[in-house]
């Protein structure tokens, strides 16, 4: 899944400070998540986070996510 541009929420996370965040998805590192949120860029570890999207109220773990975009899509095929 890409989750780049998608709308979320962090529900529950490692480092509680993190917990309420909203903002979009811009960047993906195989350990991290970038969001746009109130004008600037917050970075959330992806170990131990979890995200709802906006609007589809789908959940996304963290753990589940780790690695990047191509690193999974690899893990599918095999």
């Amino acid at each position: 899944m890409n989750v780049i541009g998608e709308r979320v929420t962090v529900v529950s996370a490692s480092d509680g400070s993190t917990v309420g965040k909203t903002g979009e998805i811009v960047l993906e590192t195989a350990k991290t998540l970038v969001l746009a949120s109130g004008g600037k860029l917050v970075r959330l570890a992806k170990k131990g986070s979890v995200f709802e999207v906006l609007g589809s109220r789908t959940i996304l773990v963290g753990d589940d996510i780790s690695g990047s975009l191509q690193d999974r899509l690899g893990r599918r095929s095999r």
